[in-house]
């Protein structure tokens, strides 16, 4: 006798369509659907990229390359690039200015013993005094030396006995002092002439200094360079820098 559950197995279950058909349905379908929505679930559509989406990418990209390109040149040229010439702006060691002492009562007693930060000196303690040639035979004391700095003027002076040096920068000394005498170049200047110099700050003045270590030292206020022989070019240069340079002068 045929097994009742049998039967059932064989035959296809029976659905009601919307008219009131019967529809088999297969055993399989409902997992086909199901596996297919798992699919799906798993590997969802990534959205395409468009061109809008890759401009702020690409200009990073571009910024980065030109940056490159140009870091790269910058350390090119500078591993190349030349010293400093004469003309710079930095010319002279610069040492800080030690004050303007000489001009109050007392002052003389007070700063008798007074120590310059160099030598030859650049700034601090001095005396209202001038002197009465461009070219001195005989050295200047430090009081006037820096006297003469805190105006503006410049100081060409040398340790050694050389005629040769001397007037070389004589010769250099001239080519400014002489701009304030038109047309008397070839005349010996007053000690007037001299004073009204130095008092505004115009003046280059020779002197010999025995005392210090360098061949040739050029000094401004809180400015020295120091030249083992004559360089035209870098004491032009250095004069030109500090010669009645107010920004200097107000240290």
């Amino acid at each position: 006798m045929p097994d009742i559950n049998d039967k059932n197995k064989a035959q296809p279950r029976q659905t009601q369509s919307a008219s009131g058909r019967s529809r088999a349905l297969s055993p399989q379908s409902g997992d086909r659907k199901t596996s297919g929505s798992s699919r799906s679930a798993q590997n969802p559509k990534l959205p395409k990229r468009t061109a809008a989406s890759w401009a702020p990418w690409l200009g990073l990209l571009v910024l980065a390359i030109v940056a490159g390109w140009f870091w790269r040149h910058a350390v090119r040229n500078q591993a190349g690039a030349p010293a400093p010439s004469a003309s710079a702006a930095d010319l002279g060691t610069h040492y800080p200015a030690q004050g303007h002492q000489g001009h109050g009562a007392g002052d003389a007693v007070r700063y008798g013993h007074f120590q310059y930060s160099s030598e030859p000196p650049t700034s601090g303690y001095h005396r209202e005094i001038l002197t009465s040639t461009f070219s001195s035979p005989t050295p200047l004391p430090k009081y006037i030396q820096v006297h003469l700095l805190e105006h503006g003027n410049i100081l060409l002076q040398y340790s050694c006995f050389c005629p040769d040096v001397v007037k070389r920068l004589n010769a250099i000394a001239a080519q400014f002092n002489n701009r304030l005498r038109p047309g008397a170049a070839d005349i010996a200047p007053r000690a007037t002439d001299v004073n009204s110099a130095e008092e505004q700050g115009l003046a280059v003045v020779v002197a010999p200094y025995p005392s210090m270590k360098a061949p040739i030292a050029l000094t401004a206020w809180t400015r020295l360079e120091t030249l083992n022989s004559v360089d035209d070019a870098k004491i032009v240069a250095f004069i030109n820098q500090y010669l009645h340079n107010e920004q200097n002068l107000n240290q």
